[in-house]
């Protein structure tokens, strides 16, 4: 959950710059009665059906988003930052909503849509999601849930038949899954290197499974425990650390892992990222790996369980040579 104190001091900083007029066409009210009263009801009970129904109401209302005023008088919408979950766009659905401190130069009025839009065509790490209500409510719509919006918007604009929202358990946590380890993962190991390493080597599987939590939208369909997973930590020589992480075998979709290699050469700090990944073809398994820029890699069919660790290990001598 965002810490509203330190949100505060954020918005205080930004709300710090000499104010610009406000623009009285920028500050139209909204009204969402419906949508407000459905956040309540979705924040007592998170289920997948109470999200669901929040998504179909909001999708079609406007809200207000607090801006600044750059030198051409036009509006930049401002963000608040999590020190841990990294930026939020907030917005506000009504501006009963927006507190009277800290004040932003602006408030625009726009579809939600739009605002959804904004965040989805960001990379992840200059904004992290949208807050709704962040002094009130401080309901979160995680990367994952607004990429997906996105994308049945595109299907429904496109005039093809959209793909519902609703979603199975099964099929959420597949889908949670698979936000895990082809992006929470890497993404988190390529932004802090050796120090994420430092600490999964600390703490092992309670380090991955309360990163894995943190990263579910739904916390209360959350089903695994630290026990579900296994570490295994390789000195292989004084420069090169090998960590071996073995993932859950239940809901797995595909593509899912089996488990994943964390590579760390000390001399050039430098880490590598590779994944053991189900595919259609029972029994064969593939070897992955994601790079810094986000491509993944297929490295073709991975070896038998007791020889992919050597597998993995001729690939980092490879780059290596």
């Amino acid at each position: 959950m965002i810490d509203k104190k330190k949100l505060s001091n954020v918005l205080n900083k930004q709300s710090a710059q000499p104010k610009a007029p406000t623009d009285p066409n920028l500050t139209l009210d909204v009204k969402n009665e419906e949508v407000e009263a459905q956040i309540k009801t979705y924040l007592k009970e998170k289920t997948g059906d109470n999200l669901n129904t929040l998504i179909e109401l909001i999708r079609t209302r406007r809200i207000l988003v607090p801006a600044n005023v750059n030198e051409e008088n036009k509006p930049i919408p401002c963000l608040i930052e999590h020190p841990a979950n990294g930026k939020f766009l907030p917005v506000y659905t009504s501006k009963e909503q927006v507190p009277e401190e800290p004040k932003s130069a602006a408030l625009v009025n726009m579809p939600y849509l739009a605002a959804n839009q904004m965040v989805a065509a960001q990379r992840e790490d200059q904004v992290s999601g949208v807050v709704i209500n962040p002094f009130t409510d401080n309901l979160i719509f995680k990367r994952p849930l607004i990429e997906k919006i996105e994308e049945v918007e595109k299907i429904r604009k496109s005039g093809a038949k959209a793909k519902t929202m609703q979603l199975t358990p099964e099929q959420y946590l597949q889908f949670e899954r698979k936000q895990f380890e082809f992006g929470f993962l890497p993404k988190r190991f390529f932004e802090q290197g050796k120090k994420m390493l430092d600490e999964l080597c600390e703490k092992k599987e309670e380090y991955i499974d309360s990163f894995f939590e943190e990263c579910y939208q739904q916390k209360r369909m959350y089903p695994y425990l630290p026990e579900d997973f296994s570490v295994m930590v390789m000195n292989i020589s004084e420069k090169l650390l090998v960590i071996r992480v073995d993932l859950p075998n239940k809901d797995m979709g595909i593509p899912s892992c089996y488990r994943v290699y964390f590579s760390w050469n000390s001399s050039t700090d430098m880490g590598r990222y590779f994944t053991i990944e189900r595919t259609k073809d029972a029994g064969v398994h593939l070897l992955g790996e994601f790079g810094r820029d986000w491509k993944h890699i297929d490295h073709g069919a991975a070896p038998v369980e007791g020889a992919e660790l050597q597998r993995v290990l001729d690939l980092i001598q490879e780059q290596n040579s």
